[in-house]
């Protein structure tokens, strides 16, 4: 097979793979098993782990989160391990133009990853909201990204309690801190690995152009899918953190 039929072959495999893993409703899943109920039919109607945690208690909650994490974070480390060590596939990672197609693969796959936690299959294509997934993206693959979108997301949390609010922060500083990271890494000559978790392997995720426009892309899709939450915020509706302390 040639490089061309080579990418296509593994860009269907990554979307496809990535997408149904993605689509896993991990909190409908753990309500109707462990508590007999439709996470959908309660509180704000949405699958994802803040609404667990309001229905179901802060552990489920959180574990929800976590587990919606690892539904991004699985297939991205997945495809950079296969792109990167399998000779087959990275031998055909290089296109004839000079360009290494590994990141577009590893780091898409993770958006086809969102994507399938927000439009389910198995939900008649609805689901969450991006959080997790935007959590996944990011926090999971680099320390400099926990570091400042995490402490920005839990100063914003602690001071307004709104985790809507803290959420979409969260996705505009972690969006901006991907660009700067990206921006440096193609305009000077350096390899960005030492800011990512895999920090003592030259071969670790490129933090480029590609995770700086699936870090967009992801973010639009949250903003987007908080759209109600926007408009509650404004009107000073919106429903107070589940997972914060009872003042």
């Amino acid at each position: 097979m040639n490089i061309i039929g080579v990418n296509i072959l593994v860009a269907v495999c990554v979307a496809l793979v990535s997408y149904l893993m993605g689509s896993i409703p991990t909190g409908v899943v753990i309500g109707k098993v462990f508590f007999h109920k439709d996470l959908r039919e309660y509180g704000s109607k949405n699958s994802g782990g803040t609404n667990a945690g309001r229905v179901f208690g802060k552990k489920v909650g959180i574990l929800v989160i976590i587990l919606d994490m690892l539904k991004t974070v699985i297939p991205f480390y997945t495809t950079w391990a296969l792109v990167t060590y399998v000779p087959a596939l990275r031998d055909n990672m290089v296109w004839e133009n000079g360009y290494n197609a590994a990141p577009l693969y590893y780091w898409g796959s993770a958006l086809f990853a969102a994507v399938g936690h927000c439009w389910s299959i198995f939900l008649k294509f609805k689901g969450g909201k991006a959080v997790s997934c935007f959590m996944g993206v990011n926090v999971l693959t680099s320390w400099i990204e926990f570091t400042l979108c995490g402490f920005t997301y839990l100063g914003v949390a602690k001071k307004s309690r709104l985790i809507s609010l803290s959420s979409l922060v969260g996705a505009v500083v972690g969006t901006l801190v991907a660009w700067v990271v990206a921006l440096i890494a193609v305009l000077v000559p350096w390899n960005p690995h030492i800011l990512t978790w895999l920090i003592t392997i030259p071969e670790a995720p490129f933090l480029g152009l590609e995770f700086a426009i699936v870090n967009t892309i992801v973010s639009a899709i949250l903003i987007f899918r908080h759209r109600s939450n926007i408009e509650r915020i404004r009107n000073g509706t919106e429903s107070e953190n589940p997972f914060a302390r009872k003042k």
